[in-house]
């Protein structure tokens, strides 16, 4: 299963949809929410792990963009399966 692509996909959508849920419910309303303040968590996390990911995919040629951007988007259900060599990255 971790080295199914699917499965990885499948994650990064539901990562998708919690970004999406996140900011809707923050801006109808605000941080009081305590599923804003989950997913407020969540970014913080996403920030914390860029210096992971560039650790993780050091042997693997990705741009630092991508890597920054992806991680910041998706977290670890991007960068691990990229240096598993599941995402062409």
């Amino acid at each position: 299963m971790i080295d199914d692509r699917r499965f990885w996909l499948a994650n990064n959508a539901l990562v998708v949809l919690l970004h999406i849920a996140g900011i809707g419910l923050y801006v109808t309303e605000g941080l009081s929410n305590p599923l804003v303040q989950l997913w407020a968590i969540i970014v913080i996390i996403h920030i914390l792990e860029i210096p992971i990911a560039f650790l993780a995919l050091a042997d693997r040629p990705v741009p630092w963009g991508l890597t920054v951007f992806a991680t910041l988007i998706f977290g670890f259900t991007w960068w691990v399966p990229a240096r598993r060599g599941l995402y062409h990255a």
